[in-house]
């Protein structure tokens, strides 16, 4: 991916910009013309002051507002299911397992509020090929659920993103009751695994990091998702975006796309879940649209985008994305340090790190935003081995 291919001009902000203002997102009761007006009885949970959106072909509308598992403040959850959250993101990993743990507790009086949509990290490769799906169960009666409505397949390169093992797998725990649809998700390599994903057909819902930049790179994606009618579910949003107004700013930005159909995200606090909620009911003025742009291309180089180029030009094999994740976003933005910590030491010392970093850095050279990588990674080392 050339530098070019990313990087906004003045052309694709103004653009960008009346796409915002076209697509608005529509509350139950009103409609643009020539668009769908939403019966309210037809939505899980509804209520009148969130947003929502139809899932792709599915008969399924979702809050636009989300809510993951790696922020966990107390209270939050049954908030925001109180106020109109349809849809909770979970995975047995976050917060060292306490995350499923107390959404479990929220589900056992709220499950008929929510679609759940839960990631596989508990399987390997060998459980899907011995067709080993006990562990599903484990985690079900932690959520106290019957079953998920999507089970969310980690997978992060293109090949492994089109495995035709998924359809097998995700048809036999379909037959079982258990899951509902098949979703995707990637935070390495973003635009071409979930490009990937999407050319398979296999599934309902697409979960892509799509931070400032990434909306860009993964346009055409974004573009394809929708005249295919598939969903998706954003995540990792709000990478330099350090004050609640500028999140609430690059959030009306991603809601004007008419692809994204909800934001999933770690709340920590009813504050921001408020301001979140009233921002998915506004458009995103010029003002707003100008600032995001001026921050994002004068802190480029802060930003990672996990675009997984730098992970193709590394003659040693680093998982670079990976452990710029852990340091970059689970311990600095998230705070969650369990997390940061148990991701790296999933990874061996050498896929973490090499004696040739610093001299070799053929990973800076390809890289869209000009990070300073071997820094990054040398900072990482510092922290967690």
């Amino acid at each position: 991916m050339s530098k070019e291919s990313i990087l906004f001009n003045r052309r694709t902000f103004l653009q960008s910009g009346a796409a915002a203002v076209a697509g608005v997102g529509m509350t139950a009761q009103t409609a643009p013309a020539g668009e769908e007006k939403i019966d309210p009885k037809k939505i899980l949970n509804y209520q009148p002051d969130m947003q929502y959106r139809r899932l792709g072909d599915t008969d399924m509308y979702i809050s636009a507002i989300s809510l993951g598992g790696l922020v966990n403040e107390p209270g939050v959850h049954e908030y925001g299911i109180d106020n109109g959250v349809n849809l909770v993101h979970m995975s047995n990993s976050y917060l060292g397992g306490r995350s499923i743990v107390d959404l479990g507790k929220v589900l056992k009086t709220k499950r008929d509020k929510v679609y759940v949509a839960l990631k596989d990290n508990f399987f390997s490769r060998r459980d899907y090929e011995n067709e080993d799906f006990s562990k599903l169960d484990e985690w079900l009666k932690v959520l106290n659920c019957e079953y998920v409505d999507f089970f969310m397949f980690n997978r992060h390169d293109e090949e492994s993103a089109k495995d035709p093992l998924i359809q097998e797998s995700f048809e036999k725990l379909k037959a079982s009751g258990k899951v509902r649809y098949a979703g995707h998700t990637s935070h390495d390599r973003n635009r071409k695994a979930t490009g990937s994903a999407l050319s398979s057909g296999m599934f309902t819902l697409l979960n892509p990091v799509l931070n400032y930049d990434n909306l860009t790179a993964l346009d055409s994606v974004l573009h394809e998702a929708h005249q295919k009618k598939v969903g998706v579910m954003a995540m990792k949003t709000m990478k330099g975006q350090n004050s609640l107004e500028e999140q609430c700013a690059y959030l009306k930005k991603l809601l004007a796309n008419p692809a994204v159909t909800t934001i999933v995200k770690g709340i920590g606090s009813f504050e921001m879940f408020d301001a979140y909620k009233k921002a998915a009911g506004e458009t995103i003025t010029s003002r707003e649209e100008m600032q995001l742009y001026r921050y994002a291309n004068a802190n480029r180089s802060n930003n990672c985008m996990m675009c997984g180029e730098c992970k193709g030009q590394c003659p040693d094999g680093i998982e670079i994305s990976t452990v710029l994740r852990c340091k970059d976003y689970y311990y600095e933005q998230m705070g969650d340090r369990l997390t940061a910590y148990d991701t790296y030491h999933e990874l061996s010392p050498d896929q973490c790190w090499s004696g040739r970093c610093e001299e070799c850095r053929k990973c800076e050279e390809v890289c869209p935003n000009g990070l300073n990588i071997v820094e990054r990674l040398a900072g990482a080392r510092q922290l967690f081995a």
